[in-house]
């Protein structure tokens, strides 16, 4: 069980470095444009590889944020649920969100699929392929996907998952902080 649980910590933190790598390309590319207007210079498709950078450094470390309690949860309702009702709510909300996410990584992953088939390329001034951006997209939404399930399989089993564990050490160090 540790082996797997290293594993999927290994592929989330894969998401999260591959994120980076894009949005550390975002910045390469429009460096790249500001000294080249300065000589001249133009480089074609750099709109469409930026767009396509921007695509994968906010899908790709999806599931890496998620794990170490980046994203924002709003617990309204939850919040005020106590025992048993909140175990079941919990449950239904990481079961319909993982079922959501991985609907959208099977659908971006077919998209890319048939953009592959066919060839399909991108409208801009360079015909750049379209499959490895969709791919790379269809990829981030199934590591979220797979996160999710996780944090799923703890919640059933009895464990604490992830989010929750982030958001009390999170309260910790702040109250560390203020004394």
């Amino acid at each position: 069980m540790a082996a797997l649980r290293r594993l999927l910590d290994l592929l989330y933190l894969a998401g999260g470095v591959a994120g980076g790598v894009a949005l550390a390309a975002i910045g390469a590319i429009i460096a790249a444009q500001v000294v080249g207007r300065q000589f001249g210079i133009q480089f074609a498709g750099a709109d469409d590889l930026t767009a396509f950078a921007v695509a994968g450094s906010a899908l790709l470390p999806l599931a890496y944020a998620f794990r170490h309690g980046a994203h924002i949860r709003v617990d309204l309702l939850i919040g005020h649920v106590k025992g048993g009702p909140r175990f079941v709510m919990e449950a239904v909300a990481l079961a319909a969100t993982a079922a959501l996410a991985a609907f959208l990584a099977f659908s971006v992953g077919d998209l890319a699929y048939d953009s592959w088939q066919f060839e399909d390329v991108a409208q801009g001034t360079v015909p750049w392929l379209l499959w490895y951006p969709q791919a790379a997209c269809a990829a981030g939404c199934a590591l979220f996907a797979l996160a999710l399930a996780d944090d799923l399989a703890v919640h059933l089993a009895g464990g604490v998952p992830s989010y929750r564990r982030a958001a009390e050490a999170s309260a910790m160090s702040r109250a560390t902080e203020e004394i």
